[in-house]
Formats: C-alpha cells, structure tokens, sequence
C-alpha cells in the first residue's frame, strides 16, 4: 500500500510538472475558466485508470470539448458530495450557535468540521465509480459510494487533513493550492488501487 509520502514523491520528482501545474491553478482562478482545470483533472484521473500513468498530460493533449464537458462532469460531483454537505454541516452549526445563544461557541461548529473531513471521500468515492466502467451514473449510486467511503476513511485521513490544511494556509493562492492539492488527492486514492505501485 503506497504512502502519501511516496505518492508525492513520485508527483514532483518528475520533470515538467510545473508549467502544467501553473497553467491548472490559473484557470482555477477564473469563474467559468475554472471548468476547463476540473476537466483537466478528470482526464489526468482517466489517464490513471487506462494507463497507470501517473505523469500529467500535456494540456495541448486533451481537446477543449473533452476539458469542458468533463469539467462539467467533475463540479457536479463536487458540488453534490462536497459542495451540498459543507452547505449543511454550516447552515446546522449556525443553528446550534444560535440555539445554544453563542453559549457553545466555535464547538457549535462541529458539524462543518465533520462533513468538511468526510465529504472529500465521498468525492473521490463517486470519482472512482464512475471511472470504474466509464459510466457517470455510477457516481450516484449513493449507498455502496457511502459504505466504501466510510470503510476507507483511515486511508484518506492524513491526505484530506493535508489539503484542507494547505488550502487554508494558502487561500490568497487558493487556484493553486486547490489544484495541487485535488491532483495529489486523485493520484494518491488512484495510486490505492494500483498493484505494485512505485
């Protein structure tokens, strides 16, 4: 079973990662732009599955319909299995705030904290259906993605701490970081079902 350790090793200790990295955290700074990175992720997660390839792809390899629609295929998943979640986990922490007159303080907060640890899971879960057998509806066959998810959360523990951890460090480059961290987060839980990685 790889470490994140040795994933991150093999991640960035290949050369030309950088400009390809830079290009993704820009466009991921952009409204709308910001598709096209989601796409790009998609296809390097796809290149994963097909090829055991844990290189990135050259942008000029993937085709501005591939990028769009697969980036479309990418925020749905993110905003049903995190987007929705942390949308709740904040609207019940501001409830518990206010029932329990500010008495509980940031503890009332709690909720958030737990779908915020868990929801990513659940993403990379609905991820993984789907490229399983190519099919998108498989990503929303909720109860095995919520069984598997949960059973593999010690696993996925130290890398979702990691980037959300990085993420709020870095939220003035939030494209960046948000970029990297969701191309170490593919790669590590696709490097989990590869045999004999290295």
């Amino acid at each position: 079973m790889p470490s994140l350790e040795a994933v991150c090793s093999r991640l960035f200790g290949r050369p030309g990662w950088i400009p390809k990295v830079l290009w993704g955290g820009a466009l991921s700074f952009v409204p709308v732009l910001n598709i096209f990175a989601l796409g790009y992720l998609l296809a390097y997660a796809q290149q994963i599955r097909q090829q055991r390839d844990f290189d990135l792809p050259e942008w000029s390899e993937i085709g501005l319909g591939r990028l769009f629609s697969g980036g479309l295929k990418m925020l749905a998943l993110l905003l049903a299995y995190v987007g929705v979640p942390i949308l709740v986990g904040w609207i019940v922490g501001i409830l518990l705030f206010f029932a329990t007159f500010g008495l509980l303080g940031i503890v009332a907060y709690f909720p958030l904290a737990v779908v915020g640890f868990f929801s990513p899971m659940l993403f990379l879960r609905a991820l993984h259906a789907y490229l399983r057998y190519d099919e998108f509806s498989d990503a929303w066959n909720i109860r095995p993605i919520l069984m598997n998810a949960f059973a593999d959360w010690k696993l996925l523990a130290l890398p979702i701490i990691t980037f959300w951890g990085v993420f709020m460090l870095a939220i003035p480059v939030y494209g960046i970081s948000f970029f990297v961290g969701m191309w170490v987060l593919i790669a590590y839980s696709s490097a989990l079902r590869v045999k004999n990685f290295s």
